[in-house]
C-alpha cells in the first residue's frame, strides 16, 4: 500500500478542517444570538413584533437547516479522526514489534560473536599456534557449505554438528539466505 501523504499530514488536515467548522459554527451561533437580542428589543411595538416574530421563525428554520447540513460533516470528521488514531496506534504497535525482533536478533548475533571468539581462543590455546585471523573467504566458504547442506535436506542440528559450529549460527545463515532470496524475488 503506497501512501501519497503521511498520516501526520492527514491528522493535521483533519484538525484544521474541524477547527474551521467549529469557528464557523461559533460565528453562526453568535450571529443568531444577535438577531434574537434585536428581536427582544423590538417588543415595544406590537406590529413590529409580529413582523419580526415571523422573520425570527425564518431565521430559526434556516439555522436548523444549516445545523442539520453540518452535523453529518462533523460526525464524518470524527469517524475519520478515530480511524486515523487507530491506524497510528497499529503502526506504533508494529514498529515496536519490529524493534523488539531486531533487538532480539542483535542480541543473538552478539552472543554468537562472543561464543565464536571464545571458541576461537580455546582452539588457539589447544593448538599453541599464533592467532590466525579468519579470512573472509573462509567465512564465505563456511556459509556456502551451510547453504549447500541445507539444500541437500540436512537438518540444522546435523549441519551444526558436521561443521562444528553453533546451531544459532547455522540458523542465522539459513535465515539470512532465505531473506535475500525473498528480496531478490520481490525485485528489491
Amino acid at each position: 500500500m503506497t501512501e501519497s501523504f503521511s498520516i501526520e499530514f492527514w491528522i493535521a488536515t483533519l484538525f484544521i478542517i474541524n477547527f474551521i467548522v467549529v469557528v464557523v459554527l461559533f460565528l453562526f451561533v453568535k450571529r443568531v444570538n444577535r438577531l434574537n437580542v434585536n428581536l427582544d428589543h423590538a417588543q415595544s411595538n406590537q406590529n413590529e413584533y409580529d413582523e419580526r416574530f415571523e422573520y425570527s421563525g425564518q431565521v430559526t428554520d434556516s439555522t436548523v437547516d444549516i445545523v442539520e447540513r453540518l452535523e453529518p460533516l462533523v460526525k464524518e470528521s470524527q469517524k475519520t479522526a478515530l480511524s486515523f488514531d487507530k491506524q497510528i496506534k497499529e503502526k506504533k504497535r508494529l514498529i515496536k514489534e519490529l524493534n523488539d525482533a531486531l533487538d532480539s536478533r542483535i542480541i543473538s548475533i552478539n552472543l554468537l560473536l562472543s561464543r565464536s571468539d571464545v571458541l576461537h581462543k580455546k582452539i588457539q590455546e589447544k593448538q599453541n599456534q599464533p592467532d590466525l585471523n579468519l579470512s573472509s573467504n573462509a567465512v564465505f566458504d563456511q556459509q556456502n557449505q551451510i547453504i549447500e547442506m541445507y539444500n541437500q535436506d540436512y537438518d540444522v542440528n546435523s549441519i551444526a554438528q558436521e561443521l562444528s559450529i553453533p546451531k544459532g549460527e547455522v540458523l542465522l545463515v539459513i535465515d539470512l539466505k532465505k531473506r535475500f532470496m525473498a528480496m531478490e524475488k520481490n525485485g528489491r
